[in-house]
C-alpha cells in the first residue's frame, strides 16, 4: 500500500504544477489592467490576510492553537461521518489533540490540512444567514466583511497547515510523507483558486479551467525542453 501511495504521490506532482501555473496565470490576467487591484474583495481579502499574518507571527498563543487543534479534530470527526464510521471520543487541548473512531483512511487523515474548517463554517454561516432572513438587505459593507473573514480564516488554515507539516505529524507519516504533502498543495492550490475566480471580475470557472487543460497539455513537451536544456548545459 505505501509503494501505491509513493506512486500516486509522484503521480500527483505535474498536476500540483500545472495547478500552480494556472492559478498565477489566472492572477495575472485578473490584474491586468489594475482591474482585480481594485475590487472591495481582493483588498478585504487582503486585509484579513494581514491581520492574521501579524497575529500568527507577533502573537501566536495557546489559544490560537487550541482554536487551530479543535478545528483540525473536528474536521477529522465530520470526514468520519461521511465516511460512514462513528466517532466515539474526542481530546483537544493547546498541545495536541484526538479522536476515538471505528474508521480511518487517507481522506480522514489529511482532511484538516486541506479543508479550512473556519473558512467553511464562516461561508456556511452566511449561507443560513441568508435562507433564513431573505428579506435581508445584504450590502456591499456586508460583502466586505464577508471576504476579510474568508481572507483572516484561510490565512490562519494556511500557516497552521504549514507549521504542522513540518513538526512529523502522524497523519502525514502514515500515509507517506511525499502522497500526502502532494495532495494537500494541490487540493489548497484549486481552493485558492477558487477564491480568485470568486473575488475576480475577469476570471471564470471556463478561463481556469481552459487555461488548466492548456498547461497539461503542454506539460510534458515544456518539460522535456527543460529536461534537453539542462542536459545542454552540464554537457
Amino acid at each position: 500500500m505505501h509503494w501505491l501511495r509513493l506512486l500516486i504521490g509522484i503521480a500527483l506532482l505535474p498536476l500540483v504544477w500545472i495547478s500552480l501555473e494556472s492559478f498565477f496565470l489566472s492572477f495575472a490576467h485578473a490584474t491586468k489592467n489594475g482591474a482585480f487591484w481594485r475590487t472591495g474583495e481582493f483588498w478585504f481579502f487582503t486585509i484579513g490576510a494581514a491581520i492574521w499574518l501579524v497575529l500568527f507571527f507577533g502573537l501566536r498563543s495557546r489559544l490560537m492553537l487550541w482554536f487551530y487543534v479543535a478545528g483540525h479534530e473536528l474536521t477529522h470527526a465530520v470526514f468520519v461521518l461521511f465516511c460512514g464510521g462513528n466517532v466515539k471520543g474526542m481530546h483537544i487541548s493547546s498541545s495536541g489533540g484526538h479522536i476515538l473512531t471505528n474508521k480511518n483512511n487517507f481522506l480522514i487523515a489529511l482532511s484538516p490540512y486541506f479543508v479550512p474548517f473556519y473558512t467553511m463554517l464562516i461561508i456556511t454561516l452566511w449561507w443560513i444567514i441568508q435562507v433564513a432572513f431573505p428579506d435581508y438587505p445584504i450590502t456591499i459593507v456586508h460583502d466586505r466583511i464577508l471576504f476579510a473573514a474568508i481572507g483572516l480564516s484561510w490565512t490562519f488554515h494556511l500557516t497552521f497547515t504549514l507549521w504542522m507539516i513540518n513538526h512529523d505529524q502522524p497523519d502525514l507519516q502514515q500515509n507517506g510523507l511525499l502522497f500526502s504533502v502532494a495532495l494537500i498543495a494541490l487540493i489548497n492550490i484549486l481552493l485558492i483558486s477558487s477564491f480568485l475566480v470568486l473575488a475576480s471580475p475577469n476570471v471564470t470557472w471556463e478561463y481556469f479551467a481552459l487555461t488548466w487543460a492548456n498547461n497539461l497539455e503542454t506539460f510534458h513537451h515544456r518539460l522535456m525542453e527543460s529536461i534537453r536544456e539542462m542536459i545542454h548545459m552540464v554537457m
